[in-house]
């Protein structure tokens, strides 16, 4: 199956990359390719820690102007969210 380039700076660089290493235009793009899916590769993929979290959060915060503001709730506000009317304790 063929692969038709439609920009013309993409495949000058193609095939001036080709020139460079002496290789065929297939070559050459197959390399960089292979190249790119290394480096992706490569890159650690990992989850935020806990103070990254607890710091991000804090950042928008500040940035949201809500670092100014005190939210004033007590224990049974809290747990009014999450009543389902209708539902007695006895069900859950």
């Amino acid at each position: 199956m063929g692969i038709f380039i439609k920009n013309p700076e993409v495949e000058r660089k193609a095939r001036e990359l080709a020139r460079i290493r002496g290789v065929t235009l297939t070559d050459a793009v197959g390399q960089a390719l292979e190249s790119a899916l290394s480096s992706e590769a490569a890159k650690v993929q990992r989850r935020p820690t806990f103070e990254e979290m607890v710091e991000a959060t804090e950042l928008f915060r500040r940035k949201a102007g809500l670092d100014k503001r005190k939210l004033k709730i007590t224990k049974a506000d809290f747990d009014a969210l999450w009543e389902i009317p209708g539902l007695e304790d006895s069900e859950r």
